[in-house]
């Protein structure tokens, strides 16, 4: 049956009263504004300040800090969501009829394939298998934002820039006798260019609006966009553990920029990572989302994906770290980097190191300073993963 439309009570035109003064308007706008930004800024610090009641750790032996943090890692799975453990995911898929050989030398070949990351999801690795006799390490290498594993493997043009490069990490890895993954996290498609972050039908939004969007997705299915990053790049130690010539007990980690926030949360996921290197990430978290901070805060940038609802309440860096302790864990920080704060990343990193010393670990630990900017180029992060892999 049609219904009517209702009859319209008031008709464009002219205002019923007189305008009020916009500019006095505007200046209510700006003290309410300021007066919310104070009152959360208020409680962010109250959040900050309070974090350390939340943690219950055991420092009598290191069976009893494992135990003692562990509902601190499930409260991490949570908050990021879709994380499933090891023993109760689904077999891993791969595409094997998808895998296409990228590169080959007398050290290792290079090959890019497909895997499922969970039912109905599916992601890409670069995968670099050397060609002497195993076992080899495992290495999981993660790119940054808006990169590629080809980008942090160094198949661009691209590999060993002045500043924001990899320097060619996966080779050097490979070369250097490790079994490289190196796993995929979206950002954006529709150009041929190293690093993207739009999509073809909205170019015109900004290099952050393809992240965006699938983390705005994910917010409203349950969890985040990171949360599913974490699960695909797990995914990629399953696929080092599933290689014959790789020791399962030798399970490494590196990562550059956002990268590097990969080397410090799937850690303390995932503990079959055994040592991680956390480059140019690493930093007084609550400063780098809101400010104070040297380089552009993220609060005041497009990049929507940083936040997370318990982060602040929960798990500042150093936090993270005493998830990923007992297993070894080394910042790399560079001391020209414009993204990251040397001197903070330098002045949290004794809060990490506390759990390694309370627990007689110190040599676990450790803090990689160059004289570069925002590169992961030191032969010392690999000299610690070695060390720490043997």
């Amino acid at each position: 049956m049609n219904k009517p439309f209702h009859e319209i009570e008031q008709p464009e035109g002219a205002p019923l009263a007189p305008p009020a003064d916009m500019a006095e308007v505007d200046a209510h706008r700006q003290r309410v504004y300021e007066s919310y930004e104070q009152f959360l800024r208020q409680r962010l610090a109250e959040l900050d300040r309070d974090r350390e009641k939340l943690w219950r750790r055991d420092y009598s032996s290191v069976e009893a800090y494992q135990r003692s943090v562990e509902p601190m890692r499930q409260r991490l799975a949570a908050m990021l969501g879709w994380w499933i453990e090891p023993q109760n995911r689904p077999p891993l898929k791969t595409r094997e009829e998808q895998t296409e050989i990228l590169f080959k030398d007398k050290d290792f070949v290079a090959y890019r394939l497909s895997f499922e990351v969970l039912p109905g999801l599916e992601s890409y690795a670069v995968e670099l298998a050397p060609c002497s006799p195993g076992p080899h390490p495992g290495l999981l290498v993660q790119h940054g934002y808006g990169g590629c594993p080809e980008s942090v493997c160094g198949f661009t043009a691209q590999a060993n820039a002045k500043d924001y490069s990899y320097r060619s990490l996966g080779i050097r890895a490979a070369r250097r006798g490790y079994h490289v993954i190196a796993v995929h996290h979206p950002s954006g498609y529709g150009t041929a260019t190293e690093t993207v972050g739009s999509l073809p039908r909205f170019q015109n939004y900004g290099r952050a609006y393809g992240k965006n969007r699938l983390h705005r997705l994910a917010f409203l299915a349950g969890g985040t966009l990171f949360g599913l990053d974490m699960m695909a790049s797990s995914r990629g130690v399953d696929l080092l553990m599933s290689r014959a010539g790789v020791d399962r007990n030798r399970i490494g980690m590196y990562g550059l920029s956002q990268g590097g926030l990969s080397a410090l949360y799937l850690p303390a996921l995932d503990q079959r990572i055994k040592a991680s290197v956390c480059a140019a990430y690493f930093n007084s978290r609550l400063l780098k989302l809101v400010g104070p901070h040297r380089a552009t805060c993220y609060l005041d940038s497009p990049e929507e994906d940083k936040f997370f609802a318990d982060v602040v309440r929960c798990f500042a860096d150093a936090d993270l770290v005493s998830l990923i302790c007992p297993r070894s864990f080394a910042v790399e920080a560079g001391e020209h980097d414009t993204s990251v704060d040397f001197e903070k990343s330098r002045d949290e990193f004794p809060r990490a190191a506390e759990h390694y010393r309370k627990l007689r670990l110190e040599k676990r630990v450790e803090f990689i300073a160059h004289n570069q900017g925002h590169v992961s180029a030191t032969a010392r992060a690999f000299q610690f993963l070695q060390e720490q892999l043997a």
